[in-house]
């Protein structure tokens, strides 16, 4: 059954910590105190409910969200205080404007009728729009100014707005901002109360005598309502927002950390798996959603992958392989120790009493005693494989060398095999062909392990065929048998070490799986190749090459 991505996601974290869990019981004691540390901070980390786990600022996930919001909080924030900043230095440069108009226009008027405390023009409903009135005659006397009421709320600004309406006296117009209403707590921030004074001139003109001055001046609380309403609408929309520009943030934040830590967990559990023992788990692909990098990180994990579940399923080969060698050799020892022992001691008690039979039962022991070497041959050259010394040849004594005195030589030493299965032998090679460059102990070696193994499995009264031609700079010689041939899958590895095609059959003909192994080594090392494939007519048929002589 396969996970779905949501279930990889939600059950990673978990698997992760009760890996973690199964690890930590068992080696804590092993670590460092620092390290002693960690796992007891995690292992309270792990008796925290799931919600507030997945809280946790160690977890990539939360800092990636944190880091993000982190980032886009610092703008936001300042867009926000330089709105508002705007807006009530707007509110307040047109409110200060047209306070300054106003001021100007009452100075006008009271001036053009020379009426100071002229009612029809003071009484124009400056009250209504939140704002009092103060004039000043010449001397520097109050003869208009609010209420006591009014008065004892712009007491703090009292001495402020005298000092404008003595400046208006001496021709200096006047407009300031009163501090008295940072008192006022329940008004928006920032926005501010405000004082203009206009010097009185007689008829109004510019250049008249000065009869006095007069001063407007912003009221608290009810007489700004509508300056103060729209303060704090503009107010609490730029704060909504930003706070909804915030939420968005923190969204957008959590699904960003998401889209990474989804494929991270992911690969976490295919880790967890391959960890396990699982050398196929690999890592899903999500090529519209993983970011480049983690896709690329997923494609080595999986090509990691792929190289360690080959390296291990070889090593797992080679070590069943191994254990059928020894199990092989053993057995193969055993059967000529046997036969020598048996034929030791019955030379020993005298059984065979006449020449020909003592005879016969020294060839005997003649030919186990030759076995027992072959095998210990082998195995001397599989030890030199297994410490490096991969062409298992040793040290070669090239020199030119004829072929078919050779293969002469190999068959003539194989000769009593041969006629006791009754297998006939073609011989084909050419006595003019070309010297090879070669070793003549390694090749003569070649030779006996490729014919032996034609010998061990062609049937009674079969058939091996031995050829040689020129191919390039090269000798090819090939050894094809009438036996059951090799099925092409097992090709592959028939020169593999340790490998036998068929264990039970390979036994009862003698095979210890080593001498094809021992024969591509020795081929090699002399710069050729070797390969098998089907004998026309049925068999199997080994090609190997070796350089000509210069």
């Amino acid at each position: 059954m396969r996970l779905t991505e949501e279930e990889v996601t939600r059950d990673a974290p978990h698997d992760a910590s009760q890996r973690e869990a199964s690890v930590e019981s068992t080696d804590a004691a092993k670590l460092p105190p620092a390290a002693q540390a960690s796992v007891l901070r995690r292992r309270a980390l792990r008796r925290w409910p799931g919600w507030l786990r997945r809280l946790n600022p160690q977890r990539l996930s939360v800092q990636l969200a944190l880091g993000a919001v982190l980032v886009a909080l610092l703008p936001v924030i300042l867009i926000a205080v330089v709105s508002l900043s705007v807006v009530f230095s707007s509110i307040n440069f047109v409110q200060g404007a047209q306070l300054a108009d106003q001021t100007r226009q009452t100075a006008l008027a009271l001036g053009q009728s020379g009426n100071l405390t002229s009612a029809a023009i003071l009484n124009t409903g400056q009250f209504r729009q939140g704002l009092a009135v103060w004039v000043m005659d010449a001397n520097g006397k109050l003869i208009v100014a609010p209420s006591v009421q009014t008065q004892a709320t712009l007491q703090p600004d009292m001495s402020l707005i005298l000092g404008a309406l003595h400046s208006a006296l001496r021709g200096t117009p006047k407009e300031l901002t009163l501090p008295g209403s940072t008192m006022e707590a329940h008004l928006p921030p920032f926005v501010q109360r405000l004082c203009a004074a206009e010097p009185i001139r007689a008829g109004g003109a510019s250049n008249g005598s000065i009869l006095g001055a007069v001063a407007l001046t912003s009221l608290p609380d009810k007489g700004r309502a509508v300056v103060i309403r729209y303060a704090s609408g503009a107010q609490q929309s730029i704060t909504w927002t930003v706070l909804a520009t915030l939420a968005l943030v923190v969204a957008l934040a959590i699904l960003f950390s998401r889209t990474i830590t989804r494929p991270l967990a992911r690969l976490t559990l295919a880790s967890a798996r391959m960890a396990e023992g699982d050398y196929t788990a690999r890592a899903p692909m999500d090529s519209l959603r993983s970011p480049d990098e983690v896709r690329r990180l997923a494609i080595t994990f999986n090509e990691m992958a792929a190289a360690l579940e080959r390296d291990v399923s070889e090593l797992q080969r080679q070590e069943e392989l191994r254990r059928e060698l020894i199990a092989n050799v053993s057995h193969e020892l055993a059967t000529p120790l046997t036969s020598i022992q048996g034929f030791t001691e019955a030379l020993r008690d005298g059984v065979v009493h006449d020449a020909v039979g003592r005879d016969e039962l020294l060839d005997m022991i003649a030919r186990q005693a030759a076995r027992l070497r072959r095998l210990v041959d082998q195995l001397r050259q599989v030890a030199r494989f297994e410490a490096g010394l991969e062409d298992g040849a040793g040290d070669l004594h090239i020199a030119p060398l004829a072929l078919p005195t050779l293969i002469a030589e190999a068959l003539a030493a194989l000769a009593p095999e041969l006629d006791r299965k009754r297998v006939a032998v073609v011989n084909t090679v050419s006595a003019d062909l070309p010297d090879v460059a070669a070793d003549g102990d390694r090749v003569t070696e070649i030779l006996l392990n490729l014919l032996d193994n034609a010998l061990r499995h062609t049937p009674d009264a079969g058939r091996i065929e031995v050829s040689a031609t020129v191919d390039g700079a090269f000798v090819r010689v090939q050894i094809a048998d009438s036996g059951p041939g090799i099925p092409e899958a097992e090709r592959e590895h028939i020169f593999d070490r340790f490998y036998r095609m068929d264990s039970a059959r390979a036994s009862a003909t003698g095979g210890s799986g080593l001498g094809l192994a021992i024969v591509r080594a020795l081929v090699e090392a002399h710069g050729g190749a070797i390969i098998v494939d089907e004998r026309p007519g049925g068999g199997a048929r080994f090609s190997f090459t070796l350089p000509i002589a210069a």
